[in-house]
């Protein structure tokens, strides 16, 4: 252990360590019982792979703590979990026993070294067993049994909790959220009542400006002969005057209740789900602060001289995203320092100081957290690179001849690719990029990196700042609603046709000067569009993850609301695209998109979204008016081409039916009662003709009774508008509809 370190840092440090070590044994032990109940190979190269990781961390963390002996008994490990994976070991009866008696050996070296105490000849015999079957040896012969697991102490100042019983904290308090937001809709919706039963009473005064609603019993009983004076809809009218009363009582005892219940379940709800977050956000100094240490001793080791530079490192993240973030932060320190780090006589002939500077940054950007290491090291060897490819056979010769840098650098994230062609103690190995990939993918995050050659190099990474979403944007694409979490939908927007961009067979919007591919949500979804082609307005949701956009059109916004997503249980848990479920205003269950989903989809298709922009003329829907009455056509015809329709007149159905043969037409608005042929019989006519179908059918008519409505029915109208009841407005609607 360093004695030249602070002896107050070194016990924080030892305290970090030891967590961590007991984490990644852990990991070790599980594969190891999996592989001896006979994995199949694909699990088995995963499991191989998880416990190499393992090891390799303990091995890292184990020397920036300055406990060496460990360290070597890790690496060890590592060695021969590296051996099985190239199948130069193979399984051999008793290796299980051996590596599970190493791994309890290695967590009482730990204790052993960290308390100054020398290692005993039972842990030097053990290291020298994994040694020699790393090197492909037999196992030697000797009952190997592994010593009972001690428990590490608890921490100074530590409360532990099962993670079990933390999660029911938590969806308590969700449910608990999703009963406030409940309450919420209705009180919006009591709202709603009482506005209505407002307006109802106004009607009513207005309609009776003799007789305003204030307490007509009293009025009837200051009267001397109220039931002779006051006739059977005189009563009725009294009765309804008392409803509507009953009503706005009604509607606003219930907003004060309402008022009154939100204002003690807010504060409630949000404080609980606050507090049950808090538990889980830390300081990332908890993990950032032992790396310092780590890059120091790394560089050394490597015969370099180097220094880790923290920033923002009191930014409190989520727990679970700040465990996941070590083995990354971890791996990309690692490379900055022997990939990119010079040697001192070298940084002195390039005019830079002899100490290499690595700064690791994190900052607050809404609801994500950034984080960027970056070096002034030499840069990623982008020729290194493109040789390596080659010598690997990733990519023919032409494709990596006309690999741009940015293409280049993303065979990095790849599994099993290094620049390096022999393998040391830190890199080779082809272990590191793509763990960071993968660990930020399963947070929702991403990563970038950019170079400059003799002037270093900067990763980014970007992910959510806690993995819970408060607030989704709901949508609707196909008739359907959907909710996008807010965290990832970076702007909204209204677009003219003429500002969609053809690209290379697709479309895109520009988004802060950039082009940004847009694509129709619905058929990214496996629906049919019901986008209007021709619509003046279209709207978009640009989303957002790391440095991953796409534009989506979709139908309708609808508005941001409060939600609690709950994931969808198994099988349906591998349905695409989808997240989870959330609850609606109206207690239906609206699904929430997954976001990473859309980006792959949308990534992945082409096509052009707007079929049409505003240099193609729209054709006008042309539509037939049949009706015997001239002022009944005449104002028909006026209302439908001032909305911008084309539009026909005949007098009774014969006409209609031989002008449907003759010409053709979008629609049909016909009356009932004609001469020659009725509505009803025309009608009947076009739906039997295969010709005309699927053509939609209007009725407007003075027939309004039942038996009529039903005779429409029959024949298969699409609309059946009643004369007396006739507004513009109606009619227009009916007939967007139906065109």
């Amino acid at each position: 252990m360093r004695s030249d370190i602070d002896p107050r840092l070194m016990q924080q440090l030892l305290q970090t360590f030891r967590a961590q070590l007991e984490e990644r044994l852990q990991a070790i032990v599980d594969g190891l019982l999996a592989l001896e109940q006979g994995a199949v190979e694909a699990a088995r190269t995963q499991l191989l792979d998880a416990m190499f990781r393992a090891a390799h961390n303990i091995k890292g963390a184990a020397r920036g703590v300055g406990l060496e002996q460990a360290a070597e008994f890790a690496h060890a490990l590592e060695d021969l979990f590296s051996a099985l994976k190239r199948e130069a070991v193979t399984h051999q009866p008793g290796l299980v026993e051996l590596c599970l008696a190493a791994v309890d050996g290695l967590r009482h070296l730990v204790e052993a070294e960290a308390a100054g105490k020398s290692v005993s000849e039972a842990s030097l015999d053990l290291l020298q067993r994994l040694r020699a079957v790393a090197a492909g040896g037999n196992l030697p012969p000797a009952d190997v049994a592994a010593p009972a697991t001690t428990l590490l102490r608890p921490l100074p100042d530590t409360i532990r909790l099962p993670v079990a019983r933390l999660d029911r904290i938590a969806d308590l308090a969700e449910e608990l959220q999703a009963s406030k937001i409940r309450v919420d809709d209705h009180y919006q919706m009591s709202r709603q009542q009482h506005d209505l039963a407002q307006r109802l009473k106004h009607v009513w005064e207005q309609l009776n400006p003799q007789r305003q609603i204030r307490n007509p019993q009293s009025e009837i009983r200051n009267r001397q002969n109220p039931q002779s004076e006051i006739s059977q809809d005189r009563h009725l009218l009294i009765e309804a005057s008392d409803l509507i009363l009953e009503i706005e009582r009604l509607a606003e005892t219930l907003q004060r209740g309402l008022r009154a219940t939100l204002a003690q379940v807010r504060p409630l709800t949000s404080s609980l789900r606050e507090d049950v977050r808090d538990l889980r956000m830390v300081p990332a100094e908890s993990v950032l602060k032992p790396l310092v240490l780590t890059v120091r001793e790394l560089a050394r080791g490597l015969g370099k001289r180097a220094e880790l530079v923290l920033e923002g490192e009191r930014l409190e993240i989520d727990r679970a995203i700040l465990d996941a973030l070590r083995d990354p932060l971890i791996h990309l320190l690692r490379n900055a320092v022997d990939h990119g780090i010079e040697a001192p006589a070298q940084r002195r002939l390039l005019g830079k100081t002899e100490i290499g500077l690595i700064t690791l940054r994190l900052e607050r950007d809404g609801h994500s957290v950034m984080i960027t290491v970056s070096d002034d090291g030499a840069g990623v060897d982008t020729p290194r690179v493109r040789n390596r490819i080659r010598t690997l056979g990733l990519a023919s010769e032409e494709e990596v001849a006309a690999m741009s840098t940015r293409a280049l650098l993303d065979y990095l994230f790849r599994p099993g690719f290094s620049t390096r062609s022999e393998v040391s103690e830190v890199s080779g190995r082809g272990v590191g990029l793509d763990v960071v990939q993968v660990n930020l993918q399963a947070l929702g995050g991403r990563i970038a990196v950019e170079t400059e050659l003799n002037g270093g190099c900067r990763f980014q990474l970007t992910l959510p700042l806690t993995l819970a979403s408060d607030h989704g944007l709901l949508v609707r694409a196909a008739g359907q609603d959907y909710a996008l979490p807010s965290l990832y939908v970076q702007r909204i927007l209204e677009l003219t046709p003429a500002q969609i961009l053809d690209v290379s067979g697709s479309q895109a919007v520009l988004v802060d000067a950039a082009p940004v591919p847009l694509r129709d949500l619905a058929s990214l979804l496996g629906q049919r569009t019901t986008a209007d082609d021709y619509a003046e307005l279209i709207s978009v949701v640009v989303i957002r993850r790391g440095w991953q956009r796409v534009a989506l059109r979709v139908d309708h916004v609808l508005g941001e609301r409060e939600m609690v997503v709950k994931p969808l249980a198994p099988p349906l848990c591998a349905v695409h695209h989808i997240a989870g479920g959330t609850l609606g205003r109206d207690g239906d269950i609206l699904l929430v998109l997954a976001v990473g989903d859309l980006l792959a989809s949308a990534l992945g298709a082409s096509g052009r979204v707007v079929s049409h922009n505003n240099d193609e003329a729209r054709p006008v829907p042309r539509i037939l008016v049949a009706d015997d009455s001239i002022t009944t056509r005449t104002l028909e015809q006026s209302i439908l081409e001032n909305a911008g329709y084309r539009v026909q007149v005949v007098a009774d159905g014969a006409q209609a039916w031989e002008a449907l043969h003759s010409g053709s037409f979008d629609l049909l608005i016909t009356d009932v009662e004609m001469p020659e042929l009725d509505g009803f019989e025309l009608t009947r006519r076009i739906r039997a003709d295969p010709k005309l179908a699927d053509l939609p059918v209007i009725i407007v008519t003075s027939l309004g009774s039942e038996e009529h409505r039903r005779l429409g029915l029959e024949v298969r109208a699409d609309a059946y508008v009643v004369k007396s009841s006739f507004e513009t407005r109606e009619l227009l609607e009916v007939v967007q509809q139906l065109l």
